[in-house]
C-alpha cells in the first residue's frame, strides 16, 4: 500500500469548510460528540490551530449522569432509547416526575458545556457559537443561550459531508476530473 498523501483537519472544521466567509469576526465552533466535545476558534473565516481544544464531556456522559439521578431518585433504571428521546427532543411518553429529573440533569450538563466554553474565552457579546455534532440537540433543547449569536447544527452527518466537500475540491484542484 502507498500513501499519495493526506490532509488532517481538525474535528468539525470539515462541516464549516465551505462556509468559512461566513464566519466574520470571532466565532467558536463547537462540536459535541459521544466521548468527547471539540471546541475551534475561527476568526476572520480562518481557523486558529493554537485555539484548538478537547474535553472529555460527550453526550455518553450526560447519559451516565441521567441514569445516575433516576437511580438515586427512584432507585429504578429507564431504558436508554427513552432516556435518549428525552435528550434528542425533550420530552417523551413517560411520568412527569421521570420526565422532570431527565430535563434537570440535562440542563445541568448543558450548564457543564457553557461552563467549559468560558473557560476557552467564550464570550456571546464578543463572538458567535457555531454548535454542531450528536450533542448539538442538548444546547437547543436544555440549553439558556441567544438565538442571534448561536447557531446549532443538528445534522448528525455534517461532518461527512464536509470531508466528502473538502476531498473533492482536493482532486478537482489536482487536476482530477473526479
Amino acid at each position: 500500500m502507498e500513501f499519495a498523501g493526506a490532509d488532517v483537519f481538525p474535528q468539525g472544521f470539515s462541516a464549516v469548510a465551505d462556509r468559512l466567509r461566513d464566519f466574520k469576526g470571532v466565532n467558536m465552533l463547537c462540536d459535541i460528540g459521544n466521548g468527547t466535545m471539540n471546541v475551534m476558534y475561527i476568526n476572520n473565516g480562518k481557523p486558529v490551530p493554537s485555539k484548538c481544544f478537547t474535553e472529555k464531556y460527550g453526550t455518553h456522559q450526560c447519559m451516565l449522569a441521567v441514569r445516575e439521578s433516576l437511580m438515586q431518585k427512584f432507585g429504578t433504571a429507564v431504558d436508554d432509547s427513552v432516556i435518549e428521546n428525552v435528550l434528542r427532543f425533550g420530552t417523551a411518553d413517560i411520568g412527569e416526575k421521570y420526565l422532570a429529573v431527565i430535563r434537570s440533569t440535562a440542563t445541568e450538563y448543558v450548564s457543564g458545556i457553557m461552563r467549559r466554553l468560558r473557560e476557552h474565552e467564550y464570550n456571546p457579546e464578543l463572538m458567535r457559537l457555531y454548535v454542531m455534532g450528536g450533542g448539538s440537540c442538548l444546547v437547543r433543547n436544555f440549553g439558556e443561550y441567544d438565538k442571534d449569536r448561536v447557531t446549532i447544527n443538528d445534522d448528525i452527518c455534517a461532518t461527512a459531508k464536509g470531508y466528502e466537500a473538502l476531498a473533492a475540491h482536493s482532486l478537482r484542484k489536482a487536476g482530477d476530473p473526479a
